[in-house]
């Protein structure tokens, strides 16, 4: 009996994120018309790209077009991501604490960045082709990347959506947060385009890795005060 008592707050918080997560879910398919621009956007951007290339494209121009097409859907999607819960907010202090709140953001929108690299590559693959010498490699520190993405925007998300200017200051606060994600995410996948090992770009990923904890540590430490608020 003591067992299960001492676990009893561990699980409802897990099932409050869970219906977080859902609910998330569920506003998405509802408003398709948000997924269907998203999707609309990929593909219009890299069909552009093979127009003008007429199919003859470098490794390097390949890398840059991918991140940059990455970069700018997930500013679309993720931007969005606490504008929506505004008229929500007296009711969320009933339910759930801010942490379960930020956990079930950064779990859906760290799923949605997953879909957004299997599109986008698929995408890619379909009209540009895919020259990477070594693909699982180029996959890993394309996710590290994603996920750094989706952690940043996530949080001035957080913090922009408490003003009446969200849409314009999400990139102005957004930009020097994301340098270091791009930085060095741009820097691996341009080196394992040319054929890089894991040993070539194992500090930098590390790196990439470290700075991801720090802003997913600076989220759970700003986000409750900023959510109050």
């Amino acid at each position: 009996m003591y067992k299960t008592l001492s676990f009893q707050p561990y699980f409802c918080g897990m099932n409050q994120i869970i219906v977080l997560i859902k609910k998330d879910l569920l506003v998405d398919f509802r408003q398709k018309y948000v997924v269907a621009g998203i999707a609309l956007y990929i593909f219009t951007l890299t069909y552009t790209a093979y127009l003008a290339f007429n199919n003859v494209i470098t490794p390097a121009i390949w890398n840059a077009l991918f991140w940059l097409n990455l970069l700018f859907s997930s500013v679309t999607g993720l931007s969005r991501s606490f504008s929506q819960e505004a008229h929500r907010s007296y009711y969320y202090y009933f339910l759930a604490k801010p942490i379960h709140i930020l956990t079930a953001k950064l779990i859906y929108y760290g799923l949605y960045e997953f879909v957004l690299v299997v599109l986008l590559t698929w995408v890619f693959n379909l009209f540009l082709g895919f020259p990477i010498e070594n693909p699982s490699l180029f996959l890993v520190n394309l996710l590290v990347g994603a996920i750094g993405l989706a952690v940043c925007f996530t949080l001035i998300a957080s913090i922009v959506s408490k003003t009446d200017n969200a849409s314009h200051l999400m990139p102005i606060l957004a930009f020097p947060v994301i340098i270091p994600v791009l930085l060095i995410a741009v820097t691996n996948s341009r080196k394992i385009v040319f054929g890089a090992s894991l040993g070539d770009i194992s500090a930098n990923l590390l790196v990439l890795i470290c700075f991801n904890v720090i802003i997913i540590a600076l989220s759970f430490l700003l986000f409750p005060y900023s959510w109050k608020n």
